[in-house]
């Protein structure tokens, strides 16, 4: 949980607020206009940001340590105002009503507080936020630390960090003291060297990074710079200790102290300083304190044998109900006209029957609407009409929704409270009630509302139908495949021992590096802290070596036997005799759907092994499973969105991809095209997507870095718009901070931004396949909207089963395999206009393994 510090510059922004306004008094002639902006400027910190703790920092008239250091500090300095002057001690006052903690320390300047208690903070945990007008602060900018740099008045602000620091004044945060050094101050009376001004400090920083580098290369420097530097060394360092904020001022600060605003004597000051404004202000609030920390009420009625009735008269009276699942108090809460309800599991299956009658018609908004329609055996109905895990989902599918993420993302009072509270869920409605009419806003202004209504809410019925579905698997299927994994074993396990010439524990990467490394000689080609590494990618490039073959063969067929064939016997249901995994909608950054319990998603299928995994998945009597997968979806979307007219016409004309892109790369006639070329050429078409490099590309199909790049140059040669189209996200993510799919779904790229090049490198890549696969992700998405819509609307009685990658899995009675198959087939080459045919394969057969394609000629 992020926890904000708010350090704001007393000095700094009162005097920027008395300058920027225009001269204000109240009924007495008092002059008001710093107070006036100061305070604004506070109240509109705490709406935008909901700090968790504000301090002000101010000045003490008086010498401080640095006149002991240099006399001339800050002498030019002429006198405040006398009407500034007179508002400072009232605008103390006032913050110390409004429960604002305020820093002073004799001898100290407000500079030396802020970068203390700022560095106190950073290691307490807070993301701190300093607010000022004075740059001195940009050298306490880190990782943790950013400055709210007031630029114009005290309205126009920008968030400094590290890199905009970069970006825009052309130094790093340690650079700013060595900069104010070498150039001087003339605001504080600060020398700096002679005849270096800011261009100049700039030039030689950049060159030699420090102040202490510049010195440390005098030889490389000419003409009068040099001699000034020279001469005025020791004022140069002078200057910059002048410059430099302490971190260490004597001051002690309770950070998780939180002062409560004394109301009345606020609204009493308002309303003697003529605030006309923030007098309203106050009222509308209620009794809402400035500083964040905001109780949400956490009451609520057990809707136990005694108040079922209160109730059940509540449900039948409410138009809108609210709804969360607290699985780890099992209890169902439900908000209503006000109310909130906790419902014990027990009850709610006990008067399931009286709760779904009182739910229908109702305006059901849940946290999590698919588990709700399980909850409510309500699988396949339109029940829910909001669903609150979706809407944020599709707000940022990378950020982690937590209750206080909510809260501060929508700005509004922070939720103090732990999931493990009996409270949470009642908390948690409150907080819901109220993010609504945001979350909705927030998706129509972004462009997103058409992705949440009408493809992701209306899909979690679809899914949850499928859940309950399941799909059948054969028990004893699994025991043979079991036993046969095991005989497999112990053959590999003879072979790996007499390779090695003794026994040992193949499973403990400790025996096995001995017998690698130690006993036969191979290479080190990584090590960890506990020796040389036996890690996998470590085994795969030493694989041309019988015995690291076998063990990789080895690890392949115990992962198959322990995560497949022995648990996925566990997770059959005993009542239904079928596995119902979970698809999980909300946990994909790209939009595509993962599952759980158990993961289908990662069944391999490119060893035989792993195929007959899928042979336990069966169709029961009577049945086919029907399986339609969409053939080079991501390849054809690349055309579509690419719009590169060579890549396009090779979808028209209906030719295999893979050798006619080995065709127009290796400038062969299509008849001519090898099999290892056409390999390179699909390795090529899939790596694009990804953003591969020349050396993942060599890597992959056995080449040199010079080889590989000499094909993806070929590449781009021959399809010059789809390197134009890929440069181009990047281009726009940057620009934008996001990239987008067909639907409109929202990739956020921060890092392509990023002075870490591993971390940019990362992001382009990322720019550069999101829309695509997104996109894909849409698609079938739709896909299964229309096929189960289209299903349902035919009165056919297959259903669907399974979503994994491109591929939907269905139960059929044999007797509707022909239309079922033209019905699915039609649907998902059909769902969205694309400048290329979209194809889906269809096959059946008994089982996920044994499966006959059926080709459709017309």
């Amino acid at each position: 949980m992020e926890k904000r510090l708010f350090l704001i510059d007393g000095n700094s922004l009162i005097n920027r607020a008395f300058y920027a306004l225009p001269p204000l008094t109240n009924a007495s002639g008092q002059p008001t206009n710093a107070i006036y902006g100061l305070t604004n400027m506070l109240l509109r910190l705490v709406d935008d940001y909901r700090p968790d703790q504000i301090m002000v920092a101010f000045d003490v008239s008086g010498p401080t340590f640095r006149h002991d250091q240099y006399e001339e500090y800050k002498a030019h300095r002429t006198g405040m105002p006398d009407d500034l002057r007179a508002q400072i001690p009232v605008m103390k006052e006032l913050l110390d009503k409004l429960g604002i903690s305020r820093m002073e320390l004799q001898g100290w300047e407000a500079d030396d507080l802020l970068g203390t208690v700022a560095k106190q903070g950073e290691k307490e945990g807070y993301q701190v936020f300093i607010v000022t007008g004075d740059r001195d602060a940009f050298q306490l900018i880190s990782p943790q630390t950013t400055v709210l740099f007031t630029k114009r008045g005290i309205t126009e602000t920008e968030l400094v960090d590290e890199e905009k620091l970069l970006q825009d004044y052309g130094v790093t945060p340690k650079q700013v003291i060595d900069l104010k050094g070498l150039m001087g101050d003339s605001s504080d009376n600060i020398p700096g060297v002679p005849g270096v001004g800011e261009k100049t400090a700039l030039k030689l920083l950049k060159g030699y990074d420090s102040m202490d580098g510049v010195y440390a290369n005098l030889a490389e420097l000419k003409g009068k710079l040099k001699e000034n530097l020279t001469a005025y060394e020791r004022q140069a360092y002078l200057s910059k200790e002048l410059a430099t904020i302490r971190l260490d001022a004597p001051l002690e600060v309770d950070l998780g102290e939180r002062r409560e605003m004394d109301r009345a004597a606020v609204l009493e000051m308002f309303q003697n300083l003529g605030f006309r404004t923030l007098v309203e202000r106050l009222a509308e609030q209620g009794d809402a304190p400035i500083q964040a920390a905001t109780a949400w009420d956490g009451s609520f009625k057990p809707a136990d044998q005694s108040s079922w009735a209160a109730f059940q008269a509540a449900l039948e009276e409410a138009d809108k109900v609210f709804l969360f699942q607290s699985a780890q108090h099992g209890l169902l809460f439900a908000l209503l006209d006000g109310q909130v309800f906790a419902l014990d599991g027990h009850k709610v299956q006990e008067q399931l029957a009286v709760l779904k009658s009182g739910l229908q018609g109702k305006e059901v908004l849940a946290v999590n609407g698919k588990d709700m329609l399980h909850l409510l055996g309500a699988e396949g109905t339109d029940l829910i009409s909001f669903d609150l895990e979706l809407a944020l989902y599709c707000l940022d599918p990378e950020k982690r929704w937590e209750l206080d993420a909510v809260c501060h993302h929508f700005k509004l009072p922070a939720a103090e409270i732990e999931a493990k509270d009996p409270k949470y869920g009642a908390v948690y409605l409150r907080v819901f009630e109220q993010a609504v009419p945001l979350a909705e806003q927030e998706l129509k202004d972004n462009e997103l509302w058409s992705l949440y209504s009408e493809l992701e809410l209306p899909l979690l019925t679809t899914l949850a139908e499928m859940e309950a579905n399941g799909i059948f698997v054969d028990p004893e299927k699994l025991a043979e495949i079991s036993a046969d994994l095991d005989a497999a074993l112990e053959k590999l396990t003879r072979t790996i021992y007499a390779e090695a010439g003794e026994e040992f524990n193949i499973n403990s990467p400790k025996q096995l590096g001995v017998i690698l490394f130690d006993k036969l000689g191979l290479p080190v080609l990584k090590r960890t802290k506990t020796g040389p590494s036996t890690s996998a990618d470590v085994l795969e490039e030493l694989s041309d070596h019988k015995i690291v073959a076998s063990v990789l063969e080895y690890r392949q067929v115990a992962k198959l036997k322990s995560t497949y064939t022995d648990s996925l016997a566990e997770l059959i249901s005993p009542e239904t005799k079928r596995i119902h995994t979970t698809f999980n909608q909300t946990v994909t950054a790209t939009g595509r759907l993962s599952s759980t319990h158990p993961n289908l998603q990662n069944i391999p299928v490119r060893t035989e092994e792993g195929r007959r995994i899928r042979e336990a998945f069966a169709a029961p009597e009577g049945h086919y499973l029907l399986m339609a997968d969409y053939s080079q979806i991501e390849l054809r979307l690349l055309a579509h969105l690419s719009g590169d007219q060579v890549l396009l016409e090779a979808f028209r004309s209906g030719k295999d991809i893979h050798a006619q892109t080995a065709a127009e790369v290796f400038g062969l006639p299509l008849e001519e095209v090898s099999s290892e070329q056409r390999n390179a050429a699909k390795a090529i078409n899939f790596g694009i997507i990804y953003g591969i490099s020349s050396f993942g590309l060599a890597k992959g199909i056995n080449l040199t870095r010079s080889e590989a790049q000499t094909y993806i140059d070929s590449y781009f040669l021959r399809y010059p718009m789809v390197k134009s189209y890929l440069d181009g996200l990047v281009e726009l993510g940057k620009k934008q901070g996001y990239v987008t799919t067909l639907s409109g779904r929202r990739r956020y790229l921060p890092n392509l931004k990023s002075r870490n090049f591993a971390l940019r490198n990362f992001a382009a890549r990322t720019a550069m396949n999101t829309p695509i696969q997104g996109s894909a992700a849409d698609i079938i998405k739709l896909a299964m909207l229309k096929v189960s819509r289209a299903l349902k609307e035919s009165g056919l009685k297959t259903r669907l089963l399974l979503q994994v990658h491109d591929e939907l899995v269905l139960e059929t009675p044999q007797e509707e395999l022909q239309e079922a198959a033209r019905l699915v087939k039609g649907e998902m080459e059909n769902v969205y206009p694309l400048a290329v045919p979209l194809l889906a394969e269809v096959a059946y057969g008994p089982n996920w393994r044994d499966v006959t394609h059926i080709d459709y000629k017309e």
